[in-house]
Order: C-alpha cells, then sequence, then structure tokens
C-alpha cells in the first residue's frame, strides 16, 4: 500500500483515491484493511468488476494469511487478468539502467525501469515496466513542475524492444541490465502488485517521489524483507537506487547494452579518417556500397558495417523517411553480405565501469587556500552529484549537474557564505564525423564577486552558454561556448549588468587517476554596470579512492581593472 511514516502518522505515496477502498484509507491502514475485507466478501459486482479481480494482490496475501478459502469466491473470473498473466508470463526481473543522455538535463540523472522475462529466449520479446510523470505540455516550466509534484506519475507496461529503441537507438543511452535472484513465484507477486497500480497516479517529484524511488516498491512487493524505500533521504537518484540494490544482494549478473551510438563511435574508432568518411557517403547516398576499392576485406566490412549502422541511426532520428532508409539499408546490406561472416561480427565491444562503481552522489569538501596574501579555510557541500573535475568512472565524460553546492569560507577571523550554486549544468558532448551535437551549460545562484568599490560581494548570477566541444587523444576534451551573464546586486549601477562573452577549456585525462581542466573567460558587460571581466584557471583532481579525491587549483581574475590570484586544495569526500 506505500505507507509511510510521516509526523503525523502513517500515508501512503499512492495519490489516487481510487487506489483505496476506504475514503480514509491514504492516512488509515487498519480502516482499509477492514473496508477491504468488507468489499471482498459483501460486493455484488460480478467478475472483472468484482474488487477481488481488481485488487488481486491483496486479495492473494489476505487469502494466505487469514487462511481464507478459496471457494467462497469460485464464481468469480477475473478473465482481464488472467488474458495480461497468460500473455505477459511473468518468471524473471531484470533492473535496467539506461545511462545518462548528455542532450536533455532531465536525464543526466539516468533512469530505471524493470524488465519482465518470460520463457522466451529473446529480451525483445519481453516486458518493460516504466513509472514515468504523464507530461504534457513540456515547456519551461517543466522542471519547476516536476521539482514541486505538479505531475501525475504512473505505471506503464511496454515492449521492451521500444524501450531499447527510444533509449538505445535514439537518445544514444548505453543501458545496463540486472537480473535479479527473484524467484517465479516473487516475480508474480511483482506482476500481481503492477496490476493493483494500473491505472493508479502518484504525483511526480523529480528529486525524490521519482521514476527510481517508486520502483523500488515492485521489488518490495515481490520480496518485502528487502526494505529498499527505507534506505533514502530526502532525494533519490537512479544511481543510487542500483547500488542499494545490488547492496540488498538481489543481483544475480549484470550485462552492457551499447548504445547504437557506442557501437558507430567503436567501429569508426577501428578505421582511418578516410574510410570513416567513405561509410559517411555510403550512408548519405553519396557514394555506392559496391564501388569501394579496398583491397583489405576486414577494412571493407568494417566501412560496410559502419555505414550499416549510420544508415539505421539516421532512420532512428528521422533524417531518413522509410524508402530511402529501406533502399540505403538493402544494398548496403547486400553488399556487405558478399563478404561472408567476420571475426568482428558481432563486435565485442568493450563495457566501461558500470554506473554504480562511479563515486556517492553527496560530496562534502575541506580545504584552505590563499587569497591576494590572505589565508582562508574553506567548507563546501553539495547533494548533488557529479562536476566536471570529479572522477569519470561510472560517469559520462563531459558532463556535470550540480544543486545547490554551497561553500563557506573563514578569513581574516570572519565567516561568510562563499557561493550558493542552485543549478550549475554542462554538457560538453564532442562532435566527430557522425554525431554533431550542441554543448551548453546553465549555472545560476549567489556567488562572490569583487566590484568597482573593491570590496567582495555576493551577487546574484545567470549565466547560460551554447557552443562546440570536440575529442582527440592527445589534447583531450576541448571546448568553446558563447555565453550571456546577468548579475544582481545592489552594489551594481541600475542594480544590474548583463553582458556576454566567450568560454574555452579542455579537460585532460592524465592518468586513470590524474584529471585536468584548463578554462579562460572572456565576459563584456555591456547594460547596466559597465565593465569587463577576465578570468583564467587550471583545476587538477587526483582520484584517491571510490569516494575520496584532491582538488588542486589556481585562478586568475580580472575585474574592474584589479588583478585577483588564488590557490586552493580541497580534499572531497563522496557519501
Amino acid at each position: 500500500m506505500h505507507y509511510k511514516s510521516t509526523t503525523s502518522g502513517l500515508k501512503s505515496l499512492i495519490d489516487d483515491p481510487n487506489f483505496f477502498l476506504s475514503p480514509y484509507g491514504k492516512e488509515n491502514p487498519e480502516v482499509e484493511l477492514k473496508a477491504t475485507l468488507m468489499a471482498f466478501f459483501k460486493s455484488t459486482k460480478k467478475d472483472d468488476d468484482h474488487p477481488k479481480c481488481r485488487f488481486i494482490a491483496r486479495y492473494e496475501w489476505l487469502k494466505e494469511k487469514l487462511n481464507i478459502d478459496g471457494r467462497v469466491f469460485s464464481d468469480i473470473s477475473c478473465n482481464d487478468f488472467h488474458n495480461i498473466l497468460n500473455n505477459v508470463q511473468p518468471k524473471f526481473a531484470v533492473l535496467v539502467f539506461p545511462a545518462f543522455y548528455m542532450n536533455n538535463p532531465s536525464s543526466l540523472f539516468g533512469h530505471t525501469l524493470m524488465r519482465i522475462d518470460s520463457s522466451y529466449q529473446s529480451k525483445l520479446l519481453s516486458h518493460a515496466v516504466n513509472y514515468a510523470a504523464h507530461v504534457e505540455d513540456a515547456g519551461i516550466l517543466y522542471p519547476i513542475k516536476g521539482i514541486f509534484g505538479f505531475y501525475k506519475g504512473y505505471f506503464k507496461v511496454f515492449p521492451y524492444y521500444d524501450k531499447i529503441k527510444e533509449y538505445n537507438d535514439t537518445e544514444q543511452r548505453d543501458m545496463w541490465e540486472y537480473s535479479l535472484n527473484l524467484s517465479e513465484e516473487e516475480v508474480r507477486k511483482m506482476f500481481l502488485h503492477l496490476w493493483e497500480l494500473k491505472d493508479i497516479y502518484s504525483y511526480y517529484f523529480f528529486f525524490d517521489e521519482n521514476c527510481s524511488y517508486n520502483l523500488l516498491f515492485l521489488l518490495e512487493a515481490a520480496r518485502p524483507s528487502l526494505n529498499l524505500t527505507d534506505s533514502f533521504g530526502p532525494w533519490v537518484i537512479p544511481v543510487d537506487t542500483i547500488r542499494a540494490v545490488k547492496n540488498s544482494g538481489v543481483v544475480r549478473n549484470m550485462e552492457f547494452r551499447p548504445a547504437m551510438s557506442t557501437r558507430i563511435r567503436y567501429i569508426a574508432s577501428l578505421l582511418d579518417e578516410g574510410s570513416q568518411i567513405k561509410a559517411i557517403k555510403i550512408a548519405e547516398d553519396k557514394l555506392d556500397p559496391d564501388s569501394i576499392e579496398i583491397i583489405d576485406k576486414e577494412k571493407r566490412v568494417n566501412i560496410l558495417n559502419l555505414a550499416t549502422e549510420t544508415i539505421q541511426y539516421r532512420y532512428n532520428s528521422k533524417v531518413l523517411n522509410k524508402d530511402e532508409y529501406l533502399k540505403l539499408f538493402l544494398s548496403t546490406l547486400k553488399e556487405r553480405s558478399k563478404l561472408g561472416k567476420s571475426d568482428d561480427d558481432p563486435y565485442n565491444i568493450p563495457a566501461p565501469s558500470p554506473p554504480e562503481n562511479g563515486h556517492f552522489s553527496n560530496r562534502f569538501s575541506l580545504g584552505f587556500g590563499i587569497k591576494e596574501g590572505d589565508l582562508f579555510g574553506e567548507f563546501k557541500y553539495r547533494p548533488a552529484y557529479h562536476s566536471l573535475t570529479d572522477a569519470d568512472d561510472g560517469f559520462l565524460e563531459g558532463s556535470q549537474i550540480v544543486f545547490l553546492d554551497t561553500g563557506v569560507r573563514y578569513s581574516e577571523g570572519k565567516i561568510r557564505l562563499w557561493n550558493l550554486d542552485l543549478i550549475d549544468i554542462t554538457s560538453l558532448s564532442p562532435r566527430d564525423h557522425f554525431f554533431k551535437p550542441l554543448s551548453f551549460k546553465i549555472k545560476t545562484g549567489l556567488t562572490s564577486k569583487m566590484l568597482r568599490d573593491e570590496d567582495v560581494h555576493l551577487v546574484y548570477q545567470l549565466n547560460p552558454g551554447l557552443g562546440l566541444s570536440y575529442k582527440n587523444r592527445f589534447s583531450g576534451l576541448s571546448y568553446l561556448l558563447a555565453e550571456a551573464d546577468l548579475n544582481l546586486s545592489g552594489e551594481l549601477e541600475d542594480n544590474y549588468s548583463l553582458g556576454i562573452g566567450i568560454l574555452a577549456g579542455t579537460i585532460k585525462k592524465i592518468t586513470d587517476f590524474w584529471k585536468l581542466n584548463l578554462q579562460a573567460e572572456a565576459l563584456f558587460f555591456g547594460f547596466g554596470e559597465k565593465f569587463q571581466e577576465y578570468k583564467a584557471s587550471v583545476v587538477q583532481g587526483f582520484r584517491l579512492s571510490q569516494n575520496n579525491s584532491l582538488d588542486l587549483s589556481y585562478s586568475w581574475n580580472n575585474i574592474f581593472h584589479n588583478d585577483q590570484y588564488e590557490a586552493k586544495l580541497n580534499w572531497n569526500y563522496y557519501f
């Protein structure tokens, strides 16, 4: 029933009144239990409309606990339920984690869903169980509504191949599949509970009652001793639920399903640039597949395989219509079939570090530094989740999503709030011959800045940016973004300054434990308070263990013609 303890007593997290048989059932399990028994034995409804059929998980549980003679309900036929049960044939359960999606901020956290397998060998014929918000207006208010629970969330069942097409093929998201050691009877109990949740809503909250948290109730319905939903605080991040499930001992094994984009990039890495361009020209119908004049058979195989994958990706991305796709795909496949089977077909794509192997989501930082000859101590805390200078193990390189990063400094006998980053999101998605994404950033919150009076003040800042990123083995991940910057403060002329600028940098992984971020920025404020600001910094991150790291940084800032220099060392602990 999804009951949880609150300051005023027990309360169900289900919000739909149709889930309860008593008008007081949401807050009172005892009256709901009595109403349920009364409904089972007193209802005059027939077959599928009978409460026994609609709330079949409760019926079977009460039948077991109270030793109810099932013959009492022998004249009630739950045909709708049994038809669905026979169609799905639930035998095994697999927790699925579609990894981070760079080009959608709401997907940078990742996602979880459940796959229910039957006796069929093909996973594509399985069913996927997904909890998500029902969104009809994904406009500018989408994140606000998602944070404060204005959307209704529902459980839905889809063919698994639809989810693979959505996440793997279209959104470029690798997928991790965690097979669970639930028995067939436990999986059946999960399915019974899922039936009761059909067309039932609970309000969706981006930070806690989200896709991953609500999915844990299905596991608890299957095996109540897991108590997974009691192990989280005020926010729930999908990868943390993966860790909780693994720590519970319910995971049997894990498999990696690479995204179509991962396959394309891997096959491309086996070819020189000229061969990659040939594959692109085939996919764009600018080169006939049978015109490749390359003697090396394996290289021809890789070119045609790469062209085939690219054609499918272009079709999934709606670049090609169906007729264009079939013409290109079949002609390329025909030429590929002449070369026979290859040793690298299918490709053995190496799996990256799984998401649960990354650092934990909360971060506490303690450090000290020197600024303009003055020593300072610093304390920082952020509840979520990953920054560009953190180790990339288990995360997507070039991604940053930070909420409520709070910094406090002690200097010259004073304690002061130094920064409060409400949101700081960056997506540096590299471009190549096959993919042309844009990189972006958005940062807003309070930051400390020296103003015209040569004193440091807290300023509210809104700083979006858009640009391009590229990656190579020598310079790492390089980026160039155009940006706007709005500052609000009573210490500014007209209380604000608005300008534009440019941000450039490169992120280079020197070793498995050493990461370097070089960055330069120039901002020109032409509205409100007029001034220029120039910045440069170098940050070195050293990974000590999964949840311990050091940051060593040096920065220069010129504002109102004043130079400021700062050196700082921070120890970071993730939990």
